[in-house]
């Protein structure tokens, strides 16, 4: 499908034996971009996925639930972090 710019649109389906196995599918997206083809979609889903909060260390209450003291860790801490974002 032409777009105004001249650029190609064209969608299709993965091939009817497309691995959904991360590393085929890593691969797959690879081999596709070696060709100039962006993939998108669902192309992998973790069998045995981690929950977000424990990956990220995070609390799962929603911040505006949060106290000013739960949320700021100190001046001495904001320093660290900022300065190992420098």
């Amino acid at each position: 499908m032409p777009q105004h710019n001249g650029s190609i649109i064209r969608l299709c389906k993965t091939h009817p034996e497309y691995s959904t196995d991360r590393v085929k599918a890593l691969g797959y997206i690879a081999h596709q971009a070696a060709k100039g083809e962006v993939v998108t979609g669902l192309l992998y889903l973790d069998p045995n996925p981690e929950d977000l909060h424990a990956h990220l260390n995070t609390v799962e209450a929603p911040f505006n639930k949060l106290s000013e003291k739960e949320l700021c860790p100190g001046a001495g801490m904001l320093e660290k972090i900022n300065a190992a974002l420098r």
